[in-house]
């Protein structure tokens, strides 16, 4: 009987590690809707915790449209593109 030699290829990582335009939008904005839903949580406003819980899915929302338009990773206007 023949033997058949599988050769798995694993893909490389990009090399720019997650660094994108739509990366730091998220987290910048998700962090500062986290901020203020901590301090409207911790004064008791709960419209403030509200407002500040928008904030994150908006940050959210934004990563996403972002990746969508090629920010992201190995997006079409990211400086890595390619494995």
């Amino acid at each position: 009987m023949a033997e058949k030699q599988v050769v798995l290829d694993s893909p490389l990582p990009y090399p720019n590690h997650g660094n994108t335009v739509a990366a730091w939008a998220l987290v910048i904005i998700t962090c500062v809707g986290a901020v203020i839903a901590a301090v409207g949580f911790d004064t008791f406003h709960w419209p403030i915790v509200i407002t500040g819980a928008a904030i994150m899915v908006l940050g959210i929302v934004a990563g996403l449209v972002l990746k969508g338009m090629g920010f992201g990773q190995g997006g079409a206007k990211t400086k890595y593109k390619h494995h």
